[in-house]
């Protein structure tokens, strides 16, 4: 009777741990995601001040500045399909914890680093056309 009680009193414990890294897991998925859906709507904002750098670049003695915050814009935009052609979270299911962390970590800094990419070439692209 013992034998079959023990495991019975531990099954509480045993899904409060998984509900508790499921409920981590699902924390930092959306922690991730909310980096990602604050840079995603940029992207028709670079592509328009791409094409103004691209026309201002044609006719302005500053066509090398231009130039390089197109590229710079390029370079944000390029780095976030990159990012999200790569962004699996499938990979992860059913690996350990540490596993888990260490990978949804990775990516929240791969897309803070896109979001700060993106917002500075943006910034600078609007500087540089106000002039």
């Amino acid at each position: 009777m013992k034998k079959i009680l023990l495991p019975i009193l531990m099954l509480p414990f045993v899904f409060a741990c998984s509900k508790s890294e499921e409920d981590k897991q699902k924390k930092m998925i959306e922690e991730v995601m909310a980096v990602h859906d604050e840079v995603m709507p940029k992207m028709d904002e670079i592509m328009i001040l791409k094409g103004q750098l691209d026309s201002v670049a044609k006719v302005s003695p500053d066509s090398l500045k231009a130039k390089d915050l197109y590229v710079a814009l390029d370079s944000a935009d390029v780095q976030m399909m990159n990012w999200m052609e790569k962004y699996n979270p499938e990979e992860v299911k059913g690996k350990s914890e540490e596993v888990v962390v260490k990978y949804y970590e990775e990516e929240k800094n791969k897309i803070v680093k896109v979001k700060e990419l993106t917002n500075a070439s943006i910034e600078e692209a609007k500087a540089f056309l106000k002039k």
